[in-house]
């Protein structure tokens, strides 16, 4: 009788033995997916329209109807995914000229 006390608690034990290591696994898979999700948007609010150049400020602009970025500082331009074929498909032969004309005039 005390063998199969011995076999009956050691299941038992081993059963919640692994419930909660079942827990603790899945806590710290939800805790390490906040931490992941807390540290992206820690990352976009210190690099938001910032210059890759030079760190500063970045304000949109328009040009030829399409919005771009450009730098306060430095004055360089940077496109989002597909802002420079719009770009080109605006106006293809007065692209460089309307930049000239937006940066130099």
């Amino acid at each position: 009788m005390m063998v199969r006390c011995t076999i009956l608690e050691r299941k038992e034990e081993e059963h919640f033995y692994n419930l909660n290591k079942q827990l603790i696994e899945r806590k710290r898979k939800e805790l390490d997916a906040k931490r992941a999700e807390q540290k992206k948007a820690e990352l976009k609010t210190q690099h938001w329209m910032r210059c890759p150049k030079c760190g500063h400020q970045m304000e949109e602009v328009n040009h030829t109807g399409i919005m771009v970025d450009r730098c306060t500082d430095c004055s360089g331009m940077y496109f989002d995914k597909g802002e420079l074929e719009l770009l080109l498909q605006v106006k293809p032969e007065g692209f460089l000229e309307g930049l000239k004309e937006e940066f130099f005039m």
